[in-house]
């Protein structure tokens, strides 16, 4: 064989063979169980260093299936006329289509360079748009949820929108963290993204202005009325313990009669967090109920000592909360600890590994989903809100916050 044949046969059985040797979620984590949603966004201190499988290659590695895969292989090198591409390039080619097989956006090959980028998530801080998205079924990016306040939402960016190329290079046949990578850079510089709008004849460019963004984990506010609002931006190491500080700051003034915990925009972040948090609101019963490879299941309960279980509770979500805000937020409603309000979340229930490869490529690999505790699917489903509350683009243009006062009205009504 070839040194090009030999390489693609190397990284191929690596990603074949790469053993699991941590459960993780990304739909509440990776390997040290820490997850989100696929976000343009800042989005936690969730990316563990990937795992870097130990493996030798003997020829009995090789699968019987491959031999029409080597036909096919010799037949390109040996016939074709034209711009032969790199052996890279082949290689990453093969291993894309191997992976685009299983038919899981959220299982993806991530080329070095763009696998470099997606770790400076362990920064805290994020340099893009700020923006949820999602692949549909026909393969396309689309715009989830445009944060408030954020690059894409400020450069006019909508929910459903279809980003078709990324300055002038088109998504077609990209991993959705592929197309992510494309997006995301260094703040002040501008990128353009081609997006095709319902409604609108023709697609049309939107220059994008990156920024670095620095996430204030905890947001809290005594608003009147004796209600206590909290904002939780992400679920990264030491979450809890901020908003159960903010909660006890808030509550010492005088006892809160109610209390807002905005998930809204909030990607994910670590499972344990999630459990540690919704504690704070629950002392028992199952929280999440992770299904594993060959139907293993393993359960996930509350933790006593929650700060806040008796204080009547509305969480605010909308469809950039996803994973580990799903969790939180199914827990709560299925437990009828409290009232979830807002919109229908992202739908985010599966569980990724990340795996550091021989050249600083990068594979993720879904191992499991998750589900609530009454075991209803998370995953392309998300959480319906008890009390549906849509906040318009309008809205977001002219200040208004309708979820919010809703949630407002609620505690008003109640007394």
């Amino acid at each position: 064989m070839g040194y090009y044949v030999k390489a693609i046969i190397k990284l191929m059985i690596m990603v074949m063979l790469v053993v699991v040797v941590v459960a993780g979620a990304f739909g509440a984590g990776y390997a040290s169980r820490a997850g989100q949603s696929p976000t343009l966004a800042p989005s936690a201190a969730t990316l563990v260093e990937p795992q870097s499988p130990q493996i030798t290659f003997t020829d009995e590695d090789v699968p019987e299936d491959f031999a029409v895969f080597w036909e096919a292989w010799a037949f390109v090198e040996e016939e074709f006329y034209g711009e032969v591409p790199s052996g890279e390039d082949r290689v990453y080619g093969a291993i894309r289509g191997m992976v685009n097989a299983y038919g899981d956006q959220n299982t993806a090959f991530i080329d070095p360079e763009r696998a470099a980028i997606f770790r400076e998530d362990v920064s805290g801080s994020f340099e893009g748009i700020g923006a949820t998205v999602r692949m549909d079924e026909l393969g396309r990016l689309v715009i989830a949820e445009p944060f408030v306040g954020r690059p894409a939402a400020e450069a006019g960016l909508l929910r459903g929108d279809i980003v078709l190329s990324v300055d002038d290079e088109s998504l077609q046949g990209l991993s959705l963290y592929e197309a992510i990578g494309l997006i995301r850079g260094p703040a002040g510089t501008t990128v353009v993204l081609t997006v095709f709008r319902d409604g609108v004849d023709e697609p049309f460019d939107v220059p994008i202005e990156r920024a670095r963004i620095e996430i204030e984990v905890v947001e809290s506010e005594r608003l009147e009325g004796d209600i206590g609002y909290i904002r939780l931006s992400e679920f990264s190491r030491g979450s809890t313990g901020k908003m159960a500080e903010a909660f006890k700051d808030l509550d010492e003034e005088a006892p809160l009669k109610g209390l807002i915990l905005d998930l809204r925009d909030n990607p994910g972040g670590l499972l344990d967090e999630s459990i540690f948090v919704t504690s704070q609101f629950i002392d028992e019963g199952v929280i999440t109920v992770e299904k594993l490879k060959g139907d293993e299941e393993q359960v996930f309960e509350a933790q006593p000592g929650g700060v806040a279980l008796e204080v009547p509770l509305v969480v605010l979500v909308n469809r950039g909360s996803a994973s580990a805000s799903e969790i939180v937020a199914g827990a709560i409603q299925e437990s009828g600890r409290g009232m979830v309000l807002g919109e229908q979340t992202f739908g985010k229930g599966t569980v990724q590994i990340p795996h550091a490869l021989s050249n600083g490529s990068e594979l993720r690999v879904t191992i499991a989903e998750w589900l609530t505790p009454n075991r209803k699917q998370i995953n392309g489903e998300g959480i319906v809100p008890d009390v549906y509350v849509e906040r318009t683009q309008e809205d977001f243009v002219e200040g208004l916050d309708p979820q919010l006062e809703r949630a407002i009205e609620y505690f008003q009504e109640d007394n």
